[in-house]
């Protein structure tokens, strides 16, 4: 018998002797159990460390040789002492008695006896017991004290990120289960504030009643005298969508009878951009580009400004928040047109001739919209989230912002220094690669409750595989996913075209041969058509 086998015995005798304790044997029984198993550790083959582990584990017994008032004065003595209790704690993990080394940690933490060690041993309990927010709880606390060694810092990091990678996949089984009839009963999350609605009463303190009918027209900056200047009048015909930065409604052109959507800017948009910064980046706008979303014009009426723009019925958020898996040629197809858009945005012409260098930085569901007849998807707001940086860049940093945009944020733009200098085009591919998985699994790459939780997910862990979640997800996409989730961005993709050209090279079929009806019959399915 090898010398671990015989110390698993043991452990196993000391068991057992607790056993007997709970089903009613008395004391003097169970000391004379256990003063048999510490003679025969006496006597046993095994090392000096491995005996006094046993015996500390046979002394932290609550009843027998050393408990309650069968402890002598000295014995009660020693067992108070700091040293000691960090030792039986050892032993009972040794034991795998998570609950009671907890108890013998935090005795020893309280009286200030390696503190940090001691706490971080009670997370390493909480963990083995699967109660992942309380050896979170434990690991913060030896994190969050600013002077522990940097190395000992990123030890403690790994923990709480296999906690708190744990705890999300735990959270998220039920509503995977749940969406593919794996369990019964199982409850769904609501689908959180990212996810758009259809109905609002007010905004901004302006009675969305009040806009419907309403005529509103292109807005002309005060300096602009040009003769002959275009201007044109639209009709709000009804509410669209609401967001946490926008208001979308539906316009039509008067004359034409054209329609379109009205874009109304709110929350940090609307409280920093002014019309003429809006207007500004309308004219950047102009790019021929069948993957972003074409603004035409900038209307106005009793100073709410509109960005008109194509119409588009669904958003990328009116299907992820069904619940329903998006079947994998379908999601590849719209990465894909992502991906062009977001290449036409980084290497666009502007109306100078000059590369526009635009990036998007804001790229979530709400950002992506799709027709009903095809799945044709258009990315909106690029180049909108820089200018606001530039107007507002406190209200910007990732600390201020609502908690539903930082599971779409990049660890540099939690931590700048993390860009290494590196240009912004980094930073979309990272947000590319976290909308993807999102299309793939129907879950986020990232959950938390809080700001710091965000921060440390993004900065400094790494997600579950796409393929944790599902099986049948091709390999190359699940690595393309993993390596622009990629914290330091040098190890990310050079560009987007590099990406686009490797999903043509391997999916040909769901890229130019799409089946369109496949695209309806799934909106079917979601009741969005």
């Amino acid at each position: 018998m090898s010398s671990d086998e015989l110390f698993q015995t043991f452990v196993d005798r000391v068991s057992e002797a607790r056993i007997y304790k709970d089903q009613g044997l008395d004391e003097d029984a169970i000391g004379d159990l256990l003063g048999r198993i510490l003679a025969d550790i006496e006597e046993c083959g095994l090392s000096d460390i491995q005996k006094e582990k046993l015996r500390l584990m046979v002394k932290s017994e609550p009843m027998g040789l050393t408990g309650g008032a069968c402890r002598s004065q000295e014995q009660q003595r020693v067992l108070g002492e700091p040293s000691q209790h960090f030792k039986y704690g050892i032993a009972l993990m040794d034991g795998q008695f998570w609950e009671e080394a907890i108890n013998e940690f935090g005795a020893a933490a309280d009286s200030g006896y390696e503190k940090l060690k001691s706490l971080e041993y009670c997370g390493d309990c909480a963990s083995n017991m699967d109660n992942w927010g309380e050896a979170i709880r434990f690991y913060n606390m030896v994190y969050s004290d600013q002077k522990i060694p940097e190395e000992y810092r990123k030890q403690v990091l790994l923990k709480i990120n296999k906690c708190s990678q744990t705890q999300k996949k735990a959270a998220n089984e039920s509503v995977i289960n749940a969406r593919n009839g794996g369990t019964a009963g199982a409850e769904q999350e609501s689908p959180g504030p990212e996810i758009v609605t259809s109905s609002i009463s007010a905004l901004d303190g302006y009675s969305v009643d009040l806009i419907i009918g309403k005529i509103v027209e292109s807005w002309v900056p005060p300096e602009d005298d040009r003769p002959g200047r275009a201007s044109h009048q639209y009709r709000v015909q009804n509410l669209l969508h609401v967001g946490s930065s926008s208001l979308i409604v539906e316009l039509e052109q008067q004359g034409s009878g054209k329609k379109l959507a009205g874009q109304i800017l709110t929350g940090l948009f609307g409280e920093h951009l002014s019309a003429q910064t809006l207007a500004g980046w309308v004219r950047e706008q102009a790019v021929n580009s069948s993957s972003l979303t074409r603004i035409y014009d900038l209307a106005h009426s009793e100073g709410h400004f509109f960005l008109v723009r194509e119409y588009f019925p669904l958003s990328l958020c009116d299907i992820l928040a069904k619940g329903e898996l998006m079947p994998i040629p379908l999601a590849i197809r719209i990465a894909h047109q992502v991906l062009e858009a977001l290449g036409d945005l980084h290497l666009h012409m502007g109306l100078d001739g000059k590369p526009g260098h635009n990036f998007h930085l804001d790229l979530r569901p709400s950002r992506v919209f799709l027709g009903t007849d095809k799945a044709c998807a258009k990315v909106t707001n690029g180049g909108l989230w820089k200018i606001l940086e530039l107007a507002a860049p406190e209200q910007t940093s990732a600390a201020k912002l609502p908690l539903h945009y930082l599971p779409y944020r990049a660890p540099e733009q939690f931590r700048p220094y993390l860009a290494r200098k590196r240009p912004p085009f980094f930073t979309d591919i990272y947000l590319f690669g976290a909308l993807f998985y999102e299309m793939l699994t129907g879950v986020p790459a990232f959950k938390a409750s809080s700001y710091e939780e965000y921060e440390i997910q993004h900065c400094e862990q790494y997600p579950s595989p796409p393929r944790v979640w599902r099986a049948e997800i091709p390999s190359v996409i699940n690595d393309m996913i993993m390596q622009c989730l990629e914290s330091n961005p040098t190890k990310r993709y050079r560009s987007t075209t590099q990406m686009s050209l490797l999903i043509e090279k391997a999916f040909s079929d769901a890229i130019s041969r799409p089946k369109d009806n496949a695209y309806q019959e799934f909106l079917a399915k979601l009741n969005l058509i």
